[in-house]
């Protein structure tokens, strides 16, 4: 294993860019913390995302075209730029939908095509519908199947009668096609037969595992993927390092079934060689042994290490974090690769969000105002009606030309907030379109948090664009959160 020294937490002198940053949602001592888990894909194993999810989209598309779906699908091409994680799937009406943390959808496509405000409204708005009945796209695994079916409901809508099935139906196909493209190697052995295209290295990896061991923390290895895949990719990860990857963890699981692994009762069993052959297992794990499957509850039993002792680290939010949290309350860490290009244009867009918040102030101030004049010729004109009632015509004149005059102002205000209501949102816009040119800020609609975001507050203890940012920070850090406050507090 490699011997390179620690790296210690950073002195003020010493301030790390954003992405860097480990952000905190739940206060978090590490010094309690005595086994760190990791997922491998996505979290240890940094993918080349464009490529890795183009060649996910064709595996699955050929599929499609052997089992009889037109030939034209073949034309279909992988759009690397037009989604993002956090989103929902319509499948019954072939929708894409971008929500905020209250239910409200603030951006929805149908294909290629961006329904309106209003279709949003009819569909979605009008009445509250259930989260729970739309697939989430939690993972990037999840992006290029996603795209894939964006590219055939757009098709579909073209060509209607070129493929009798409704959307739900092609989903269903879609689920099958893409699980058989990674069952029969179809994507997998692209992957292992040129691993610099699909697989990123960093090269700070085996320092930061070291550094957690000198720490004294336990590291184990839970992944979905099966013992071969994770062996190859983990030795190229781990290759230029003396010894095998294996050391750096005491205990590697892999085909956990994740989130099963955290919810059900399968049994431990031991890989017996590169053949894959499998063993019951009983007792205590084995050093330099592989396990396979397994359940999170006779994991803690093993090893003697429970709930809020261990932190596991993944990028899937509901299969890694929500499931962990929500199970056996293990401390978690989601790993947000997203966030290092985003939080970068954030950086840039400051001055952006400053003049947004400047003009909500204006509008607020505004608004106040033309509340505050209607409110004045309101009263006159009801104070007109009652002196009129009772004969003082005199002071009904003066009323009613008090409220005479304040007609024109308050309207000079509405035009002036109605020319404000448009400057603020072309200012939202524009930056939104600096984030992402169709879906915006990844944990925002517009200026409100959205449900991604709201997943993220509420499961992961703690967040970061990248497990080796770990490295910035001692094993024994005081991860401390900032109180939460509400509205009345401010």
């Amino acid at each position: 294993m490699s011997q390179e020294p620690l790296m210690l937490e950073p002195s003020v002198k010493t301030k790390l860019k954003r992405w860097q940053r480990i952000f905190v949602n739940r206060s978090l001592n590490m010094s309690h913390i005595r086994a760190i888990g990791f997922d491998m894909d996505h979290t240890l194993a940094v993918y080349h995302r464009e490529a890795f999810e183009a060649l996910a989209f064709r595996a699955t598309l050929n599929k499609f075209i052997e089992a009889g779906y037109p030939e034209e699908l073949s034309s279909l091409k992988f759009d690397p730029n037009f989604l993002i994680r956090g989103l929902l799937v319509d499948m019954d009406r072939g929708n894409l939908l971008k929500v905020d943390a209250h239910k409200y959808v603030k951006i929805a496509f149908h294909g290629k095509k961006r329904l309106t405000k209003d279709m949003r409204h009819k569909l979605y708005n009008n009445a509250s519908f259930r989260a729970a009945g739309l697939l989430s796209v939690d993972t990037f695994f999840a992006l290029s199947e996603v795209q894939l079916f964006t590219e055939i409901v757009d098709y579909m809508d073209r060509h209607p009668e070129k493929i009798r099935k409704s959307y739900r139906e092609v989903y269903q196909d879609l689920r099958r096609y893409i699980d058989l493209s990674h069952a029969d190697g179809s994507i997998k052995k692209v992957v292992l037969n040129n691993l610099v295209t699909y697989i990123r290295k960093d090269k700070y990896l085996a320092p930061t595992l070291q550094h957690l061991i000198e720490g004294g923390k336990s590291l184990f290895l839970l992944t979905n993927s099966d013992w071969s895949y994770t062996d190859h990719i983990m030795t190229y990860l781990l290759q230029e390092n003396s010894g095998s990857w294996r050391e750096y963890f005491e205990t590697i699981v892999v085909s956990s079934s994740k989130p099963g692994f955290f919810t059900g009762t399968q049994p431990f069993y031991e890989v017996l060689d590169d053949t894959g052959y499998l063993k019951n297992h009983d007792g205590k794990f084995k050093q330099n042994t592989i396990y396979h499957g397994g359940n999170a509850k006779k994991f803690q039993e093993i090893t003697g290490i429970r709930g809020d002792e261990i932190l596991y680290v993944g990028d899937h939010i509901y299969g890694d974090i929500v499931r962990s949290k929500d199970s056996v309350n293990w401390r978690t860490m989601l790993i947000l690769e997203e966030l290092e290009s985003e939080l970068e244009k954030i950086e840039g867009l400051k001055d952006a969000l400053d003049e947004i918040k400047k003009q909500l102030l204006f509008r607020e101030a505004i608004d106040e105002e033309l509340h505050l004049l209607r409110s004045k010729i309101t009263f006159f004109n009801r104070q007109e009606e009652k002196l009129k009632i009772k004969g003082e015509t005199k002071k009904a004149f003066y009323l009613a030309k008090e409220a005479e005059k304040l007609g024109p102002i308050a309207d000079e205000k509405q035009i002036e907030l109605n020319h404000l209501d448009q400057k603020i949102r072309l200012l939202i816009d524009s930056r939104h379109d600096g984030l992402h040119p169709v879906w915006g800020e990844l944990m925002k609609v517009g200026l409100e948090r959205s449900r991604f975001a709201d997943q993220v507050a509420g499961y992961a203890c703690v967040y970061t664009s990248r497990l080796t940012n770990i490295r910035f920070y001692s094993p024994f850090k005081r991860f401390t959160s900032a109180h939460d406050m509400m509205p009345h507090e401010f």
